[in-house]
């Protein structure tokens, strides 16, 4: 069982810790110190146990789209640039201007274990490696990870129907052709899954006419479970004659 009583305050007040080697005839062999920082048991890194790679998040993924797609409009010299943001915003539509993107997850589940994608799928983690680091000299750190997979859409708007879907057309193929690119960010797979109808809201006397694109996108999430190497120390004082 374990106890969440303890008391907080004492590891927060405990800044040094000083071990002090001291020989047998009581002189001090050597002096060894040590900071301590504050310690959340909640919140571990992995970025820095990951393999020479990068790990994708919902953020990074959006982030990737976003740059991607402004590189394509600065490339076709475009001076108002479309803007990709979450779905729903609180903005008022014509700070936008004409046209605007959203997204948002449709679905998040844990990937399927066969190759088709079609199988049971796979909620537990699986082991990926395990690490001697530097950050952690007393720990084996055992990296795991499991696929999860997600349905991102993609909405176009436009206040008419030529702009929605025209700018439909553009971001499809850009996302397409440019696939690797997530690939290359850490994406395991990613891929246009299809297109919804073509349908349109109103909102006062404005017609908004909107094109909804949902991709399928897979990442791995990682986790670290770290094993103690050394336990307990056993120190041994004898007397000599």
């Amino acid at each position: 069982m374990i106890d969440f009583n303890y008391d907080k305050k004492i590891l927060d007040d405990i800044k040094d810790i000083t071990v002090e080697l001291v020989g047998n005839d009581g002189e001090l062999i050597k002096e060894l110190s040590a900071s301590v920082n504050t310690f959340n048991p909640y919140e571990f890194d992995i970025t820095k146990y990951l393999p020479n790679s990068y790990a994708m998040t919902i953020d990074s993924f959006i982030d990737t789209a976003r740059n991607l797609l402004k590189d394509v409009e600065e490339r076709e010299s475009k001076t108002n640039f479309i803007t990709l943001t979450e779905e729903y915003p609180p903005e008022p539509f014509d700070q936008y201007g004409d046209e605007v993107i959203t997204w948002k997850v449709i679905s998040r589940e844990p990937g399927k274990m066969d190759a088709k994608g079609t199988g049971r799928p796979q909620r537990k983690s699986n082991y990926a490696y395990s690490v001697h680091s530097p950050y952690e000299p007393n720990k084996i750190i055992t990296v795991e990870s499991r696929p999860v997979d997600h349905i991102i859409e993609f909405c176009c708007w436009g206040k008419t129907n030529k702009l929605a879907n025209e700018r439909a057309y553009w971001l499809e193929k850009i996302l397409v052709n440019n696939s690797f690119v997530f690939e290359l960010n850490g994406a395991e797979r990613f891929f246009w899954k299809d297109r919804k109808t073509d349908t349109y809201m109103t909102v006062g006397n404005q017609r908004l006419f909107y094109r909804q694109l949902h991709f399928f996108l897979r990442f791995r999430e990682f986790e670290a479970k770290a094993e103690t190497i050394l336990r307990q120390i056993l120190v041994q004082n004898t007397i000599t004659k």
